[in-house]
């Protein structure tokens, strides 16, 4: 059997670059394969040796978003936060920075979020599993350190306030999902009325929702 040849880091780097601006401007269905190809300066043939089709290469970018985030992401913004509520406040205008010097990646991560009900069955599915991935090892290792640093009554354990931390982050999510799928191309700042419902969670949940 002959071995499948090595793939060239070069080109792959270009089709990546060239895919993420073109899938995060056009979305997928407007996005060609072709365009794709001429700006990454490869073969059509190349591109399809390399993922397979349109929607994988589609997948393989949103992951390579993700990457890219977190690579340059700054986890101090949350980890040193003095509270859970400063760290919520710190981090959206942190997002906004990031967007704007990375707005393909951050198109492409919200792709992930949204989950278009346009796209096939298998590629939502993809892409909600990434999203959720996501979410569930980025709350804990986010939060879990201005968790530690509180100071938590004697029979709670950090690991359920992280569990109902990451329940909230759900609920805001959906909310914000929804709001995201009629506007794809909304910028962060423009979800900043989350921010505060996430605070009002936050209260009750440090607070407790009965009068004491």
């Amino acid at each position: 059997m002959t071995k499948a040849a090595p793939r060239d880091p070069d080109k792959e780097e270009r089709i990546f670059s060239a895919a993420m601006h073109i899938f995060a401007s056009r979305g997928y269905q407007n996005a060609k394969t072709d365009d794709i190809v001429t700006q990454a300066g490869v073969s059509k043939g190349l591109l399809f040796h390399y993922f397979g089709s349109k929607a994988n290469l589609y997948v393989e970018t949103v992951k390579r978003a993700y990457r890219v985030i977190e690579d340059v992401a700054d986890y101090s913004v949350w980890q040193n936060a003095p509270d859970l509520t400063t760290m919520i406040t710190s981090a959206l205008k942190y997002k906004i920075q990031l967007q704007m010097q990375y707005p393909d990646e951050f198109a492409m991560a919200i792709a992930a979020y949204t989950n278009n009900a346009t796209l096939p069955q298998k590629m939502q599915d993809e892409l909600g599993n990434i999203w959720s991935s996501q979410l569930t090892t980025s709350v804990p290792m986010l939060t879990k350190p201005v968790i530690e640093r509180m100071h938590l009554r004697d029979d709670v354990e950090p690991e359920t306030v992280m569990e109902l931390m990451s329940a909230i982050s759900l609920i805001i999510g959906e909310k914000a999902k929804a709001r995201l799928q009629a506007n794809p191309h909304l910028p962060i700042s423009e979800l900043e009325d989350f921010v505060d419902e996430t605070k009002k969670y936050m209260d009750v949940l440090i607070h407790g929702f009965q009068k004491q």
